[in-house]
């Protein structure tokens, strides 16, 4: 057809580097979160475990998978960042990627930070998941961040068009 141009394929090289990025990138957040996670948890502060300060180690299981989630879902926010910045040219597989990235991200901040001393799981200090649904944090907030960006697009270029 006249005047009809087709837009021109993303370079397989730069859909590999993108995927790279998103699955290793992820993983590499993840050792760091896992070392975050664990040296916040440990002994968790005032402000991790909520006022007034109860000086039970009842509160330290909240409080380990609170902050494993939001510490996670930061990462996950910037990981939807780069699929919706980034992955434009191949949208699908760049959100398989981020959400593949970001379960196994979880799961090494979960064994990082679980093999941290001290190891021991009947130890009061030692840090550990206690609510397994947490692992999923990561990958749910890569989803809903690229799933309520791209139907905000969507409806606004649906309502501006003529």
């Amino acid at each position: 057809m006249p005047g009809v141009t087709a837009a021109p394929a993303p370079a397989p090289v730069a859909g590999r580097r993108l995927g790279v990025v998103l699955l290793f990138g992820q993983a590499l957040a993840g050792l760091a979160v896992g070392v975050l996670w664990w040296a916040l948890t440990r002994h968790p502060a005032p402000w991790v475990v909520g006022e007034p300060v109860v000086t039970s180690s009842a509160v330290y299981p909240i409080a380990r998978d609170g902050v494993f989630a939001v510490l996670t879902g930061l990462v996950g926010l910037a990981a939807a960042g780069v699929v919706l910045t980034r992955g434009r040219g191949r949208p699908v597989p760049a959100l398989g990627t981020a959400l593949a990235g970001a379960l196994a991200s979880a799961l090494l901040a979960l064994g990082v930070g679980g093999s941290l001393p001290p190891s021991d799981p009947g130890d009061v200090a030692h840090v550990t998941v206690h609510a397994g649904i947490v692992l999923l944090v990561q990958p749910f907030v890569v989803a809903a961040a690229v799933a309520l960006v791209t139907l905000v697009d969507a409806l606004w270029h649906w309502a501006r068009t003529d």
